[in-house]
């Protein structure tokens, strides 16, 4: 074989070893994942994260104890992180009305209106999901105090952010 034969077949050699080096590392490998593994049980699920906060009191209008029928009008007041606050009205009651404090579990605030052994009772209860449940019961001096807690009632749903820190207001 002349020398110049030689070379090019040589150079040919090499050509295809550096192309198949490069090309290698491609074939078989393990590729970088398109994230770094999380502490998560990779359900593909996130946990919510607490973005607002939220307070909640009870708005009261239009009890005149000297009224023929004396009647209370009962707002649940909803305060966002933003420090703007809406009424959102969840009806009558023929007494004057107290707030109170809630369980410090999902009921955040209570309202209690009596007059006479009769009235009712309101709790903004939130359980963590994007709104905030009102019930009421009546009220009435022959209660059974076996069933109070079966004899609450929705009267409203108020939407509030997903994953709120929800509390009463001070």
């Amino acid at each position: 074989m002349r020398s110049a034969d030689m070379r090019r077949t040589v150079g040919l050699g090499v050509a295809a070893l550096v192309a198949a080096l490069v090309a290698a590392p491609g074939c078989g490998s393990k590729s970088k994942p398109a994230s770094t593994p999380g502490d998560g049980d990779g359900d593909g699920t996130a946990t919510p994260v607490i973005t607002a906060q939220t307070l909640l009191g009870w708005g009261l209008t239009g009890y005149n104890p000297e009224a023929a029928t004396p009647t209370t009008r009962v707002y649940l007041e909803v305060t966002d992180h933003h420090g703007a606050t809406q009424s959102y009205p969840m009806g009558e009651v023929a007494a004057p009305c107290t707030p109170g404090a809630g369980n410090a579990d999902d009921i955040i605030t209570v309202l209690f209106c009596q007059r006479d052994g009769k009235g009712a009772e309101y709790r903004a209860v939130y359980r963590g999901g994007a709104e905030i449940i009102v019930l009421r019961r009546w009220v009435a001096p022959d209660d059974d105090p076996a069933e109070l807690e079966l004899s609450f009632q929705e009267v409203g749903r108020v939407p509030v952010p997903t994953g709120s820190k929800v509390k009463p207001a001070p």
